[in-house]
């Protein structure tokens, strides 16, 4: 258990970073001092909780399904602790598990959407050294607790939108090339993942019948370059 927690350090922090930029959109306010803007932050936690029971083999309580559920739980303690009407904090709750939780793991490693009626792990991956995005997403975190700005959470939650759908083009891009490239062979499957300790870069793997293709491309999926040819 110690390795895996390990292994999922940068994932956990950007989960953690996600959790406490959603909560403090909904529940910071101008008079609060740091301490108290500290204290919204780290309710953000809560985005770990899907997690726990993958630790016995279940991913039951972290789908589409069982989210929706486990927020009207939750939202139970957020509303205490904010003093909050029900509704908006279920409405915090279920936006920090679906953005905070759900589509970071869509776009890292995956995630079983539909558990537990299915296990097929759906996936469209644009984190996998997510360094990058943690020190931005600290950053802006940090001068947020220092200043109790929201515009500056607001420009920094649009730096990182920008910055994951620059991502999400340039993979989609790269795709169409290969695509359109590998023409003699039916395809059976491309893989493309973020590529160097930044991500800045893609390395893809494209099955086509007795053909393995490897390489890299840039950001914007540009610069392809074929690194293996296997027959």
């Amino acid at each position: 258990m110690a390795s895996t927690l390990i292994t999922h350090v940068p994932s956990t922090s950007l989960h953690l970073l996600a959790g406490a930029f959603i909560m403090f959109a909904f529940f910071g306010k101008k008079e609060y001092s740091i301490k108290q803007r500290a204290l919204v932050m780290s309710l953000g936690f809560i985005v770990l909780i899907p997690d726990v029971p993958k630790f016995l083999g279940t991913t039951a309580f972290h789908s589409l399904i069982s989210l929706p559920f486990l927020s009207l739980l939750l939202a139970i303690f957020i509303q205490k602790w904010t003093k909050t009407k029900y509704w908006y904090s279920l409405l915090a709750t279920f936006t920090t598990f679906m953005g905070g939780a759900l589509l970071i793991d869509w776009i890292g490693n995956g995630s079983r959407l539909l558990s537990p009626l299915s296990n097929k792990n759906y996936a469209f991956t644009l984190l996998k050294h997510e360094l990058l995005l943690i020190l931005i997403m600290t950053a802006v975190l940090l001068i947020v607790l220092k200043t109790n700005n929201k515009l500056i959470l607001t420009a920094g939650l649009l730096v990182t939108l920008s910055f994951l759908s620059l991502k999400a083009y340039g993979k989609l891009e790269l795709q169409s090339y290969l695509r359109n490239q590998v023409q003699a062979a039916p395809i059976e499957w491309i893989d493309v993942e973020p590529h160097g300790i930044l991500g800045k870069e893609w390395e893809f793997v494209v099955m086509a019948h007795d053909k393995k293709i490897r390489g890299t491309a840039s950001l914007l999926g540009s610069d392809v370059k074929i690194t293996s040819r296997l027959q």
